[in-house]
Parts: C-alpha cells; structure tokens; sequence
C-alpha cells in the first residue's frame, strides 16, 4: 500500500522530535547517581535540555524572529537561558539524596556558568536553524511559482495583439481575393497551432519560432504590398533552444511603426558567436510616429529578466530615420 504524502510528513515529523531526544538519552552521563535513580534521571536531563531548543523553535522564533524583533528575541533568549540555569541551582539540593555515596554538588563559578550558557545556545542555535530553512525552502517555492505565473501571463499578452493584426489581414483580404484569403487562413492555423501546443512546454528549437515569425510577416505582406521582409540567419543557430515569443514582439514593433510611405522594410539577423545567440532587427521610422516602447516590448523585456537574469543584453537605438533592436542571449 502506498504512503500517503501526509503520512509521510507525520513520520518525519516523529523523527525529527524522536532522534534528538534519544541521541541525548544516549549521550547524558549520570553516572554519579545511584543505579536504581540513572534511568530517571536520564529522562528528566533530556527533558530539561530539550526545553531551550523547543521553546525557541515553536515560540520564540515565530513570535518574535520572523517578525523581525530582533533586540527582544536576544533578551527572550537570554532571560529563558538565566531561568534554566536557576532551576538547575534550585533542583540541585532536591536531587542531592539521589547522588552515590561520596558525591556531592560543587558551587557554581564563572567557568561553569559560561560553560552551560554555550551549552544551551548551541542548542537554541540548531532549533533556529530549522525553521529558518523551512522558511526559505516555502519562499523559494512560492517564489518559483509566482514566477513561473508571471511568465505565462506575460506570454499570453503578446497574443491578443498579433491575433488583432491577423484578423486584420483576413478581413481586409476575404472579400478582394479569396485565394490569398485562403492562404491566410492555413497560416493563421499554423500560428495558433504553434500557440496552442509547440510552445507551452518550455523551450523550442531556433527554427520553429522562426516558422512563426516568417508567417506572421507573409500575412502582414498582404496588407502591405510595399514591405520588404529580409531574413539572415545563419546555419548554426536553426537548432539552438530558445523560449518562445521572446522575439516577436521586436518583428511585432518593427511592423507597427514602420514607414509605409517612404521605403518600408523590415531587416532580422540571427547568429551565433562566443557561446551567444545574437538577434538584431532594424525598420525605418515614420517621423510622426517614432517607436517609443509600448506594452509587448515592455513584456518581452520582463520575460527576458526572469528567464535569463544576467544572461543576456538589450539595446536599441533610434536615430530618427532607423530603429535598431540589437539583443544577445547567453547560449
């Protein structure tokens, strides 16, 4: 019969107050007691020394530490080490009659008192570290988890956009030539089928993202006749491994802000070199409506953070007549 995942937690659970205490049970000395009372007092030294560690863990640290009261967790912790000491002292005579025949209890001294305070907050120390670690392992995962939805709400919003201007082409195209209507139609399938199935499960080769972007630029080719498409790319990059739409939205801009009254082109270039895969696109600009940035390039930047932190640069220039992407991702 398989364990379920709570019983499992319910069995580490038991281990990690079980362990401690029979490792100290082991390890505690008490052989100047009498035979009959070294068993008991076994059990009530485990005890005793296990109240700091518990007491920190389960009431000091969350009600105090995690809330960031750090001069009163200090003064918690030593008021709770002086208390302990002076039960020790005050149990001491109880316990006296229980000591092997000889035996007895020396005074305090300095050395003791620092000896027992070590002690205690290597323990205290170990009991903090616990939590502690289960708190930055739930962080991490719900970290990853949020980034990881960040991720795919920003990919989804480069969607509704290119869908926009697809539906464009095809109304503009369905009345004026069926044939080229039909054409649109079989690339707005393979977009959506690349959409729906080839790019939700992590990262795609070079070329099928290429694929995409080729026939997003035939369909907006239909609706401007004037634009020039050129696409370089090299051989040795069809297969490098890329998250998908991460460059769409620079060809996405590059379309929207074009100058289709003048020479409108649109110029991609994609190659490797020193271990980077290395992504530039240029269009020329109409000066009454330069490229200033707008929600999809904001996103892909987002995207870019999150999925290669450190790992890649961005730039782009527009110098009136020319907007230049120029973007490099550590292979």
């Amino acid at each position: 019969m398989e364990i379920q995942a709570s019983e499992w937690k319910r069995i580490i659970s038991v281990f990690q107050h079980l362990v401690p205490a029979v490792v100290l049970y082991l390890i505690v000395g008490m052989n100047d007691y009498q035979p009959q009372w070294q068993p008991v007092m076994k059990v009530l030294a485990t005890l005793f020394i296990l109240i700091a560690p518990y007491v920190n863990q389960y009431v000091l640290v969350p009600v105090l530490l995690l809330r960031f009261r750090y001069y009163a967790y200090a003064a918690a912790v030593i008021a709770l080490l002086s208390l302990l000491l002076g039960v020790t002292v005050w149990v001491e005579p109880l316990v006296a009659p229980m000591l092997k025949e000889g035996k007895a209890f020396e005074p305090y001294e300095l050395q003791d008192v620092c000896v027992f305070f070590v002690m205690m907050l290597s323990l205290v120390a170990a009991s903090t570290a616990i939590p502690l670690f289960w708190q930055w392992m739930q962080a991490s995962y719900y970290r990853a988890a949020s980034l990881q939805t960040e991720l795919e709400n920003l990919k989804k919003q480069l969607s509704p956009h290119f869908l926009f201007n697809t539906l464009n082409n095809l109304d503009t195209l369905i009345y004026a030539d069926q044939q080229r209507a039909s054409a649109v139609v079989h690339s707005l399938s393979r977009l959506l089928r690349y959409q729906l199935y080839l790019s939700g499960n992590g990262p795609v080769r070079l070329r099928q993202e290429l694929d995409f972007i080729t026939d997003f630029l035939y369909l907006e080719q239909l609706r401007h006749d004037v634009l020039e498409i050129n696409i370089r790319v090299a051989d040795d990059v069809q297969d490098v491994l890329l998250h998908p739409f991460l460059l769409m939205p620079f060809v996405e801009n590059a379309v929207k802000h074009n100058n289709y009254n003048g020479n409108a082109y649109i110029h991609l270039q994609l190659s490797a070199a020193a271990g980077c895969l290395q992504f530039t696109c240029s269009n020329p600009v109409a000066r009454e409506a330069a490229p200033a940035g707008g929600a999809g390039l904001n996103n892909v930047r987002r995207r870019l953070s999150l999925l290669y932190p450190d790992e890649h640069t961005l730039q782009t220039d527009n110098n009136g007549q020319v907007y230049t992407v120029a973007l490099t991702i550590n292979i």
